[in-house]
């Protein structure tokens, strides 16, 4: 049951983010010249640990950017991330669902640039609400037998580095970032590869 919801669920995501790369490449203009900002978005896939919660799940992120430099390799980026989780390949833990929405804000930093290409850094912080259902099952010793309701908070601090692609006259620019961590307090701890497509803004 898990590992169906979690293909549908799989399966739309992947069904959204084409439409949007068509829809992405309609948008394109001859235009050449672009305002530093941009609409931030993103999909991946990650595993979160809580003080009470563990699983695996897609994660989804939406945001505003702004540029700055002569070769805007310095970004400020508040962001919105949210995601459903469960304990999917995971075993002594409880049968759970859950959700995550983080608000945060990020510094990315192009540390080597060449032409359209660059390796990305990013540094920043988050604060995070997660809420939903803890299920039976786990360790014999932990004795779950009834199912509860949880809602946790949780802050702390994110890094990620990747790759990113961002020709000057599209209107569209991609990032791939293999690495994204986020640790907080209570052993809160959210690790994901995501893929991102940044709708540059005209003048």
């Amino acid at each position: 049951m898990n590992n169906k919801y979690f293909g549908c669920k799989l399966k739309i995501a992947y069904l959204s983010f084409l439409i949007l790369l068509v829809i992405g490449n309609k948008l394109n203009a001859q235009e050449t010249e672009f305002k530093r900002t941009s609409i931030r978005t993103g999909i991946g896939v990650g595993f979160n640990e809580g003080k009470r919660e563990t699983g695996m799940g897609l994660i989804y992120s939406i945001g505003w950017q702004k540029s700055y430099g002569k070769k805007s390799k310095f970004r400020i980026n508040p962001n919105l991330i949210i995601g459903g989780f469960l304990p999917i390949g995971i075993t002594d833990t409880r049968d759970q669902f859950y959700r995550i929405t983080s608000i945060g804000a990020n510094i990315h930093y192009d540390l080597i640039k060449y032409k359209a290409f660059s390796l990305v850094t990013t540094g920043g912080g988050f604060i995070n609400y997660s809420r939903g259902l803890l299920g039976t099952g786990g360790s014999p010793e932990a004795n779950n037998t009834n199912s509860e309701y949880f809602n946790s908070f949780y802050f702390g601090g994110s890094a990620s580095i990747g790759i990113r692609i961002n020709p000057k006259k599209s209107k569209l620019a991609y990032e791939f970032r293999p690495i994204n961590i986020q640790f907080g307090n209570d052993f809160f701890m959210l690790g994901y590869v995501m893929f991102g497509i940044d709708i540059k803004l005209k003048k």
